[in-house]
């Protein structure tokens, strides 16, 4: 499932004329298109006041969460082996996708959803080199 996301996210790129390999490289790329889909969710259309603008925007948000997750997933996944799963949160009371890596749970869909909604202050760059930096420190953390 999360693969098919990661395809979306690169058809979707695309659309904006960047090209996604899966590469550490291509998180640059992603890190501009969040920042721009995040300026459009800040300042898109007019307030939104109504319940169920409020809830399209929530809808759209937990959209582009699973599809740039499921690219920063795979980015992570591709070079370090791991595997999707569905697992509680550490930190409430939901499931989340979840990609397990040498006994380490990483949440791409979360990061990306904190990325939307926060903003520069969330950078997806900052994220994956400290997710680099613990796996690369785990027995077995070479490159696959």
């Amino acid at each position: 499932m999360m693969q098919s996301y990661a395809e979306d996210a690169v058809r979707m790129a695309r659309e904006f004329r960047v090209e996604l390999d899966y590469s550490e490289q291509s998180l640059e790329q992603v890190e501009h298109l969040l920042d721009e889909l995040h300026e459009e969710l800040q300042n898109g259309p007019a307030p939104k006041t109504s319940q169920s603008a409020e809830r399209s925007s929530n809808q759209q948000v937990d959209e582009m969460s699973r599809i740039w997750g499921g690219y920063l997933g795979e980015v992570v996944r591709r070079r370090f082996g791991g595997e999707w799963t569905i697992e509680k949160y550490p930190a409430g009371d939901f499931l989340i996708v979840t990609l397990n890596v040498n006994g380490a749970k990483v949440f791409p869909a979360m990061k990306i959803h904190k990325r939307l909604t926060n903003g520069a202050a969330d950078n997806l760059l900052a994220f994956y080199q400290n997710v680099r930096a613990r796996l690369e420190a785990k027995p077995g953390g070479k490159v696959q």
